[in-house]
């Protein structure tokens, strides 16, 4: 896909708009991103741009601090299968329309956004976690290989089994790098994800590490509970916008 300089500004205000928001609440960038270009550019080179920066923008978080070891040790099953099944989900692409997979995008971020607005915090007993993490590991895969999104379900598991903070963010951390190396190599193999988008998502790396740093200072002049309400509405009314977009395009 060729992309003129309007759009191309456009994807890397996109992408330093997400890095400010990962910066203030530790997530953020694959939905919004996702969310703002799909609108903008369609849900197949929403996914190629976002798969790279992801990985890398996740690889730091997902090995900073000590419980990496610990964590795949008793979640490997969870991280296992949702790596593994994204295949699957870029699989499917092949046989459903774009529109659709929009679609299942915007109930995605609608379901992420919602529930972070009504704090929601299930809980799964230990002994029920390996066979849920397998379960909702191959829907958290097959979703991120459909929509490029890897949060839902695989953040609520990861809220679910009781991680303190520092553990939930690094497991996060993992969950999405495996997720994004998933989807990367899957998008390749689609022919998706070629050497022109990847040399543009690197590009949108650098406004998304300049603006993480600068929501990193943000973070400590501001409520991080008051920004977390507003990106969580945000999050449910652009998926609102994609939904009614697409299900123009269908009808």
């Amino acid at each position: 896909m060729e992309y003129t300089n309007f759009t191309i500004a456009i994807i890397l205000g996109v992408f330093g708009f997400a890095g400010l928001v990962k910066g203030v609440v530790g997530l953020g960038l694959p939905p919004i991103v996702l969310g703002l270009l799909t609108a903008i550019i369609g849900i197949h080179p929403a996914m190629a741009l976002v798969a790279l920066p992801a990985f890398i923008t996740n690889i730091v978080q997902a090995i900073s601090g000590q419980y990496w070891r610990t964590l795949w040790q008793t979640q490997r099953l969870f991280f296992f299968f949702a790596t593994i099944s994204v295949a699957l989900g870029c699989l499917l692409t092949q046989f459903i329309e774009q529109a659709y997979m929009s679609l299942l995008l915007g109930v995605l971020l609608i379901c992420y956004g919602s529930l972070g607005i009504l704090k929601f915090k299930p809980h799964i007993r230990v002994s029920w976690q390996p066979r849920a993490g397998m379960l909702l590991g191959v829907c958290n895969g097959v979703f991120t290989g459909l929509t490029g999104s890897s949060a839902v379900p695989g953040v609520f598991y990861l809220q679910a089994i009781g991680l303190p903070k520092e553990k939930l963010i690094q497991a996060m951390g993992i969950l999405f790098t495996c997720s994004s190396l998933g989807l990367s190599i899957g998008l390749i193999w689609q022919g998706v994800l070629t050497p022109t988008t990847s040399a543009l998502s690197v590009v949108a790396l650098l406004p998304a590490t300049i603006c993480m740093y600068l929501g990193a200072k943000l973070r400590k002049r501001i409520s991080v509970a008051l920004f977390q309400r507003i990106f969580y509405s945000a999050l449910t009314l652009l998926g609102a916008y994609v939904i009614v977009k697409n299900s123009a395009l269908i009808v």
